[in-house]
C-alpha cells in the first residue's frame, strides 16, 4: 500500500524536479563527505548490457595485481577484499550513496574506485560532483525507453557520464598523472557520439580493425568453447598477437574483457600481465552461469532486453551445439519498456525448441498481461513462419522451472532468463525471496531423488 502510494505520488512530480532532488543530494553529498573523488582514481562505466561484468572484471584483476580497488555495482560493492551484496537492485544508487561509498573508498587506501553508471541514475544527476578520470562506452541497444521518453533521450543520458570530463582535478596514479580518457566499444554504432566528447586520450576496443585510430585494442581470432574462449590480441602500437584464455562464456564477454584490457591500457598497465590472472577469474552468479545435471544442462542468465537474450541463444547453439533448447522466458512489468514483451517472445519462438511464459518481477502491472503480450508475440513468428512449437504459460516461475527440468532430455539445455542473481521477485507491495540457482538445484535433486527411490521400487 506504502509502496503504491510512493509510486502514485512519484508519477505526479515532474520529472525536472525529481532530477533536481537527485542533484541536490549529490551536491550534498560531496560536501559533507569533502568531494572524495578527488582523491582516488575513478572509473565510469555504462551500456545497455555487459556494466556489471565488465566492471566486476576491471575490479578483479587490479585487485589481482596488487591495485586496491573499489567496485559499486548493481550485483555487489566492494571495498578492497570486502564484499556486500547489492540488495536493493539498484545500479547507480541515489542520495549520497555514491559519494560515501568514494569516502569508505578513500578512507581504504584504495586506490581506484569502479562504478557502474546506469542511464537512470545519469537521468537523475546521481554522478554529479564525482571527478571521473575514465569513461567506458560499451554498446546501445533499445532500453528503458518508456522512462526516457524516446531512444535519442536514453543515448543522451548515458552520455552525461562523458560530459565534464575534462573539468575535473589532474590526479596521479602510482606516480604517472592519469589522462581523461574515454574508451569506446568501436564495433557499436553509436560509438562515434560518445567518442565524440572532449578527453585528453581515446582508446577503442572491438573485432573490427580501425584504421584512424593509434589507441585500438583488437582480437584478430577466436574460439568460443564450454570450457570457456581463447583469444588472439592485437594491440595496434605493438603489432603484435598474444592468446589469452578465459572461463568467461560468450562472444560478448570477449567485449567485457576487451573494454576492461583498455582501461589497463588507460592506467598504463601492461596486457601481458593480466595472461596468467584472467583464467582465474570466474563469472558473476547468475551470468551465463552452467549447472550440469550429467544428462542435461541448465542455464541461468540476467538477459532481459532482446539484444541480449538473441546473443544469449546464439551463443548456446554455437558452443554446446544441444540437442533442444528448452526456455523460460519473462519481462518484468510497471514502466520496463512494455515494447519488448513480444519481441522476447518472437526471438524464443525463433531459437526454442520448447518455451514456458513465466512471471518475473510485475510490480504492480498484471502479471498475466505482461505474459499474454510476451505469448503473443511467439503466436506472431509462429504463424508468421508456418510452423509450431510447444509453449505454454505457468505463471508461478517455481513450477515454471520445475516443468522444463522434468521435461529435459539428455544432450538438452535448460535456459532460464530475466532474474539471474536477483534476490527477490517484486508483486505490487510484496516482496518475495528468490534465488533462482537454489531453486534449480532443489528441484534437481528432488527429481534425481524421486527417480532413484522408482528404480529400488523396481529393483525389487
Amino acid at each position: 500500500m506504502i509502496n503504491n502510494l510512493k509510486e502514485k505520488i512519484r508519477k505526479k512530480i515532474p520529472r525536472f524536479l525529481i532530477n533536481f532532488y537527485h542533484y541536490f543530494y549529490s551536491l550534498i553529498g560531496a560536501l559533507i563527505f569533502r568531494f572524495p573523488s578527488k582523491k582516488i582514481i575513478v572509473i565510469g562505466i555504462t551500456g545497455t548490457k555487459g556494466k556489471t561484468t565488465t566492471c566486476y572484471l576491471i575490479y578483479k584483476i587490479l585487485n589481482n595485481l596488487g591495485i586496491k580497488a573499489s567496485l559499486s555495482s548493481s550485483q555487489f560493492f566492494y571495498l578492497g577484499e570486502e564484499e556486500v551484496e547489492n540488495k536493493s537492485r539498484i545500479t547507480m544508487p541515489g542520495r549520497w550513496y555514491l559519494q560515501e561509498f568514494l569516502k569508505k573508498s578513500v578512507d581504504n587506501k584504495c586506490e581506484v574506485a569502479v562504478i557502474e553508471a546506469s542511464s537512470e541514475g545519469l537521468m537523475q544527476n546521481r554522478h554529479k560532483f564525482i571527478d571521473f578520470d575514465i569513461c567506458v562506452f560499451l554498446n546501445l541497444h533499445p532500453e528503458h525507453i518508456e522512462h526516457h521518453g524516446s531512444f535519442e533521450n536514453y543515448k543522451r543520458d548515458k552520455g552525461k557520464l562523458f560530459q565534464n570530463l575534462l573539468k575535473g582535478e589532474k590526479k596521479f596514479f602510482r606516480g604517472k598523472v592519469v589522462k581523461k580518457t574515454i574508451i569506446a566499444n568501436f564495433d557499436d554504432y553509436y560509438s562515434d557520439y560518445y567518442l565524440s566528447f572532449p578527453s585528453e586520450k581515446k582508446i577503442t576496443f572491438g573485432f573490427e580493425k580501425s584504421l584512424n585510430r593509434e589507441n585500438h585494442i583488437q582480437i584478430s581470432k577466436f574460439k568460443l568453447t564450454p570450457r570457456g574462449s581463447y583469444f588472439n590480441l592485437v594491440e595496434e602500437e605493438e603489432k603484435k598477437s598474444f592468446q589469452y584464455f578465459t572461463p568467461l562464456l560468450g562472444k560478448q564477454n570477449l567485449y567485457n574483457i576487451l573494454a576492461s584490457f583498455c582501461v589497463l591500457r588507460s592506467l598504463d598497465i601492461s596486457l601481458k600481465s593480466v595472461k596468467e590472472i584472467l583464467p582465474h577469474i570466474e563469472n558473476l552468479p547468475g551470468r551465463y552461469e552452467v549447472i550440469d545435471n550429467k544428462t542435461f544442462k541448465v542455464i541461468i542468465d540476467y538477459a532481459h532486453t532482446p539484444d541480449s537474450i538473441q546473443e544469449l541463444y546464439k551463443n548456446i547453439l554455437e558452443i554446446y551445439k544441444p540437442k533442444r533448447l528448452l526456455c523460460l522466458i519473462s519481462s518484468a512489468g510497471g514502466i520496463r519498456d512494455k515494447w519488448k514483451r513480444p519481441e522476447i517472445g518472437k526471438i524464443a519462438a525463433k531459437y526454442c525448441s520448447e518455451i514456458v511464459i513465466s512471471d518475473e518481477d510485475p510490480f504492480d502491472e498484471d502479471p498475466l498481461k505482461i505474459m499474454k503480450e510476451i505469448e503473443h508475440g511467439v503466436k506472431n513468428y509462429l504463424s508468421e513462419y508456418d510452423f509450431s512449437k510447444p509453449y505454454q504459460i505457468i505463471s508461478e516461475r517455481k513450477e515454471a522451472i520445475e516443468y522444463l527440468l522434468q521435461r529435459a532430455q539428455r544432450g538438452d539445455i535448460v535456459v532460464l532468463i530475466g532474474k539471474g542473481a536477483e534476490n527477490s521477485i517484486i508483486k505490487g507491495n510484496e516482496i518475495i525471496p528468490w534465488n533462482e540457482k537454489e531453486i534449480v538445484l532443489e528441484i534437481l535433486k528432488r527429481l534425481r531423488d524421486k527417480k532413484s527411490k522408482i528404480n529400488k521400487i523396481k529393483s525389487v
